[in-house]
């Protein structure tokens, strides 16, 4: 079963050019066993909007985030607003 994390923040300020170092870093060096990617995507009409999308190769019994995910959004928190979302593939 895949499952996708989707981490936003919307930066406020100077603060976006330090979120998309700070995420660009962490995707680079994202490590997990089950961790199939994380990719870092920007808002095409929203400047200082970023989010990074978790792609998991999960077990059936694991349906919450992740810690890896929540640690980003914890982190991401000093930057701006943050949602975090979780997504579980019900069929291809």
């Amino acid at each position: 079963m895949k499952r996708l994390e989707i981490v936003s923040v919307r930066t406020s300020g100077n603060f976006e050019q330090q979120a998309y170092v700070y995420i660009r870093t962490f995707c680079r060096e994202a490590k997990e066993p089950l961790l199939s990617g994380a990719s870092l995507y920007i808002n095409a009409a929203v400047p200082g909007d970023l989010a990074v999308i978790l792609a998991w190769q999960a077990e059936p019994s694991t349906e919450q985030k992740t810690d890896v995910g929540l640690r980003l959004a914890d982190a991401l928190k000093r930057f701006g607003l943050v949602d975090h979302v979780f997504w579980i593939m019900i069929e291809s």
